[in-house]
């Protein structure tokens, strides 16, 4: 079961790093990743993905389709 409570404060290097895994992921799938397949494949918990996709999708690294949970993630 997954912890509760606040994740500790991560510094924008941390979230960088984190965008950079989930990038490299991603293009390793043409068809593209959904946020709970990308988060299994690295080993994050729930809580630190919004932050890293939100990230991704402002500085265009990250592609979304779809709506909510069907959302998935395809490399720029």
């Amino acid at each position: 079961m997954a912890r509760s409570g606040r994740l500790p404060r991560r510094s924008s290097e941390d979230i960088a790093k984190a965008l950079d895994g989930v990038v490299a992921l991603v293009k390793k799938h043409k068809e593209g990743l959904r946020a709970e397949e990308i988060r299994a494949n690295l080993g994050m918990e729930a809580k630190e993905m919004p932050r890293v996709l939100k990230d991704g999708l402002a500085k265009k690294k990250l592609r979304a389709k779809g709506q909510k949970r069907a959302t998935t993630y395809t490399a720029v």
